[in-house]
């Protein structure tokens, strides 16, 4: 059984919290588990104290010490005051968590007050431990007048802040229409009743009970295996996943929540996100801002058509991305995923051939081990046999050819020592080729899809220069590469690249909404501006522009600037530098590579990359065992963790990744003899 770990928080005063956490602890001892109880701040110690209560009514849970106690019956910041000290500090109240009860199997924490009441100085609230430490709630309310408004203001502000609620316990007489009303309004929330219990011994049998079958529902100690069990049924039943075989593949693993850079699975112990969720989830798992944008825009302007229409989130979005750019690419067209901002670019190139009277530039120019995306232009542009040799005949010709890598790989085996010649490659191929060519389109610096394959800068370099002096329209795929996962806002800043076609995706929401951008330079939509409407680009989708995206976005970005994530960016790769140079001799890595915030490296002795590799079967199991989400691509091991990750879990996480390795050469040692 995972852990179970509550903290519970009440909608006002005298709702009975410490009531329940006394029924929860001596529930867990009638059910022959332990419980930990930790009172962490206690206010008015004249009358009583709670962790007493704890003690005289469940003697066999263990009682973690009161970090803060004071005498007055007040919030903790007035109590405080009244004794001169400032109040407690949500870090220091987390540190003794981390320090000491993370690792409890049984917890119940007691707040004092309900979770907006100030714990210091400061301002600072229970919210900010929650948030911290990652802690499901449990709210105590009570069951009669005045509930309905207190429960809800509760709930919608934990909401708000991103805080998990496992449940509602409704502590009083039974009110079968409070509860009915408040089942309405919250559909997916889980409430009980607790009626209340008198304290003589006459009742310790009927208290037992209470205890015991609050216990059991809210520490889930009821058998789940069979609704799990359907649901997965259900998912095997009616659920078609991307890019796996159903026939072969195991079951799928069933997530209940994700916070910061950890995802909660329905059982067992939660896993550091190694591929920020496809590699989309830049800002770390349900970030109150991003919600709280959500729910403004999704209530003032939901979404409409963006041709004949704009709105303001669109026009601040377009806008920043513009000064992102330093003003080069200075117009935003709308898409809502990867492959679709790929393929309004190539749309874009062909038709400005056209538009121009250039109707001989027809091709494109892409690179082995590309891969830009699943729609049919996108596709054609890619060179993802393994994914897309079915589609062969719907897709247009292109020319292809090899980059050169940093790094030998499948697609350079002689890695830099081919720059020379790669240089001279392409030189020849736009001496003959570029009056043909609409557009040349890669993925800079990093091809991710083809396993995190490290292009030679100066290669990149020289074809940039090489499609300008030939007046040949650069697209530069930024859809994994942009937005601070290469350490910059774009990869092309490193390369001193003057792309004409820019397409973003990936942590553009911090991968909570679809939303995409194919960026332009004002030359090139200047060639759409004209007298003729069929000079237009009649391209567009539904949710062009969805207002409601967009304002994720713009809250995301606000995030990036506030929290510098750009230069957060950078500091991980540092790290990841350091750590690759101590494990390069390990012979447990080959390949090591990192640039921002990507890490990679192929399993030693198992050849090129191969996307179908059985060693990521083994790579997929043992990481899961050590704590670790990840998706190797083949042979391929990558990290990918939220730019917000912090120093403390960047080494957590980096401390797995060794023992991974270590388990995964020893699991291969043993396959070979």
């Amino acid at each position: 059984m995972s852990k179970r770990q509550f903290f519970v928080t009440g909608t006002g005063t005298d709702v009975g919290k410490t009531i329940i956490s006394a029924l929860l602890c001596r529930g867990g001892h009638l059910n022959h588990q332990t419980v930990t109880y930790w009172k962490p701040v206690q206010t008015g110690t004249v009358d009583t104290i709670d962790a007493d209560v704890i003690e005289t009514s469940a003697p066999n849970t263990k009682v973690h010490s009161t970090f803060s106690a004071f005498s007055a019956p007040l919030s903790p910041d007035q109590a405080a005051a009244l004794e001169g000290t400032d109040g407690p500090r949500a870090s220091d109240l987390a540190r003794v968590f981390k320090e000491s009860l993370a690792q409890t199997d049984n917890l119940v924490i007691e707040g004092a007050g309900g979770v907006l009441v100030p714990l210091n100085k400061s301002g600072e609230t229970w919210i900010d431990l929650l948030r911290e430490c990652n802690l499901s709630v449990i709210v105590v309310a009570h069951s009669g007048l005045g509930t309905l408004n207190h429960t809800s203001l509760t709930l919608d502000v934990l909401h708000n802040h991103g805080i998990h609620v496992d449940s509602v316990i409704l502590n009083g007489p039974n009110h079968k229409a409070n509860l009915e009303s408040l089942q309405q309004r919250y559909p997916e929330m889980n409430f009980h009743h607790c009626k209340t219990l008198k304290k003589d011994e006459d009742d310790l049998v009927e208290l037992d009970e209470a205890a015991s079958h609050l216990y059991q529902r809210i520490f889930r100690l009821e058998d789940h295996s069979n609704s799990q069990n359907s649901l997965m049924q259900e998912d095997q039943d009616h659920c078609w996943h991307p890019y796996t075989q159903h026939k072969t593949n195991g079951a799928p693993l069933l997530l209940k929540r994700a916070k910061g850079i950890y995802l909660y699975p329905e059982e067992g112990e939660p896993l550091i996100d190694g591929t920020s969720s496809w590699w989309a989830n830049t800002i770390g798992h349900g970030r109150p801002e991003i919600g709280a944008a959500i729910h403004r825009q999704q209530q003032t302007l939901d979404h409409t058509i963006f041709a004949s229409a704009t709105h303001p989130q669109a026009i601040k979005l377009s806008k920043r991305l513009s000064r992102a750019s330093k003003g080069h690419l200075s117009r935003s067209f709308y898409t809502d995923n990867g492959s679709c901002a790929v393929e309004v670019a190539l749309k874009i190139a062909l038709q400005r051939a056209q538009n121009r009277g250039e109707t001989h530039r027809t091709k494109f120019l892409s690179f082995q081990g590309a891969y830009h995306g699943d729609t049919c232009g996108a596709m054609s542009v890619g060179t993802s046999d393994s994914f897309h040799s079915p589609f062969s005949e719907i897709m247009f010709e292109h020319h292809s050819l090899a980059p050169v890598t940093a790094h030998p790989s499948s697609v350079c085996p002689d890695g830099p020592d081919c720059l020379e010649q790669g240089i001279k490659e392409l030189e020849a191929f736009f001496t003959k080729h570029a009056s043909t060519l609409a557009g040349v389109i890669i993925e800079p610096l990093i091809q991710g899809a083809a396993g995190m394959i490290f292009q030679h800068p100066k290669w990149t370099q020289a074809l940039g220069e090489i499609a300008n002096r030939h007046q040949v329209p650069l697209i530069l795929d930024e859809v994994f590469t942009g937005l601070g996962r290469a350490a910059g806002y774009f990869a092309y800043e490193f390369l001193g690249l003057k792309p004409d076609l820019v397409c973003i995706a990936k942590g553009l929401t911090g991968g909570t909404l679809p939303l995409a951008v194919t960026l332009s330079t004002e030359t090139i939509f200047q060639d759409f501006f004209s007298d003729d409407n069929k000079a237009a680009l009649y391209h567009g989708h539904t949710y062009t522009a969805n207002a409601t995206a967009c304002a994720a976005a713009n809250a995301t970005l606000d995030l990036y600037e506030s929290l510098d994530l750009i230069g957060r960016s950078q500091v991980i790769e540092s790290r990841f530098d350091a750590w690759l140079r101590k494990n390069q001799s390990s012979g447990m890595i080959e390949n090591g590579r990192t640039k921002g915030a990507i890490l990679a490296w192929e399993c030693p002795n198992t050849g090129s990359n191969d996307y179908f590799s059985l060693i990521s079967k083994d790579v997929v199991e043992i990481s899961r065992q050590e704590g670790l989400f990840l998706r190797p691509l083949g042979n391929t091991i990558y990290f990918l963790p939220a730019l917000t990750i912090t120093d403390e879990e960047l080494e957590d996480a980096l401390s797995r990744i060794e023992r991974l390795n270590i388990r995964l050469k020893q699991r291969m040692d043993a396959k070979a003899t």
